[in-house]
């Protein structure tokens, strides 16, 4: 694999959203520009689907410091989503000064599939937080950006808890081809200095796992990267996270692969506290 085979990431989306939007996450998104020396693009999706709760009459506002219930109303809600959104727009533009990293930021309003995907058109990488601004033993907040992830054209990266990038990198393959694009996506957000990458052959029958891990030592021979082939595992999120253990790594997958195909097994990867980079 050559320079030119290794696309480059020079626009990088990031989704700044209700559920989604800290400041971790931010820092981390900057860095990652940072090194990449890429424009860095802030989209804030004012959800159509949130805005209609507020014309419900039986909607209540709860606050984690407070049981006192509140009326939310279309006003009140739009007025809290435009100062998130003024807020997201101050925080990005002072890292990019801080980093002297090009920024933009622009709010849209409407489906935040549909507005997430016109959005990603010009951008060759996209970076969103995977775990959630509400974090705490008992709850979780839904993700809106999961689903679209694994059906945007363009590679995903999904933070969790706003950590930096680690710089070991676990490529799941079901396939040479997997592994090629795993390969490609990988060698593109990280410099040759420090990098780890460990590709895992995952495959559900014994027989094609030796065969798979053949294919994928002469993917990484075409490749010209240097990268070790662990052990197979089957394919199954589960065994994928007990190879890995108590180590941090960043999992990159086919997003048109067969493990994420599997809406349990995708479940599983996505609620794991590995980051995940989504390559098509």
């Amino acid at each position: 694999m050559t320079s030119a085979d290794i696309p480059r990431y020079r626009r990088i989306l990031l989704q700044m959203d209700t559920s989604s939007h800290c400041r971790e996450t931010l820092d981390a998104a900057i860095e990652i520009a940072a090194g990449l020396q890429a424009e860095l693009h802030g989209i804030f999706v004012e959800d159509s689907d949130l805005l209609s709760v507020g014309g419900l009459d039986f909607v209540r506002e709860f606050s984690f410091s407070s049981a006192t219930a509140r009326v939310l109303d279309k006003q009140t809600l739009d007025a809290q989503l435009k100062a998130l959104a003024r807020s997201a727009r101050r925080q990005l533009e002072q890292a990019g000064t801080r980093r002297k990293v090009s920024v933009g930021f622009q709010t849209v309003r409407g489906d935040f599939q549909t507005e997430m995907a016109n959005a990603s058109r010009d951008a060759d990488l996209i970076i969103a937080e995977g775990t959630g601004r509400l974090l705490s033993r008992y709850y979780r907040a839904w993700l809106p950006g999961r689903t679209p992830a694994r059906r945007m054209q363009r590679p995903t990266l999904l933070l969790k808890g706003g950590k930096p990038l680690v710089k070991r990198f676990t490529l799941i393959c079901d396939s040479a081809d997997s592994a090629r694009k795993c390969l490609r996506a990988a060698a593109s957000l990280l410099p040759d200095e420090g990098r780890d990458l460990t590709l895992l052959p995952s495959a559900s029958k014994a027989a094609d796992a030796e065969t798979l891990a053949k294919a994928l030592a002469g993917a990484v021979a075409e490749a010209g990267l240097e990268a070790r082939i662990a052990a197979p595992v089957n394919l199954a999120a589960e065994a994928v996270l007990q190879h890995i253990g108590a180590s941090d790594r960043l999992l990159v997958v086919a997003g048109d692969g067969a493990l994420l195909r599997d809406e349990a097994e995708a479940h599983r990867l996505f609620e794991s506290r590995h980051p995940l980079l989504l390559v098509h």
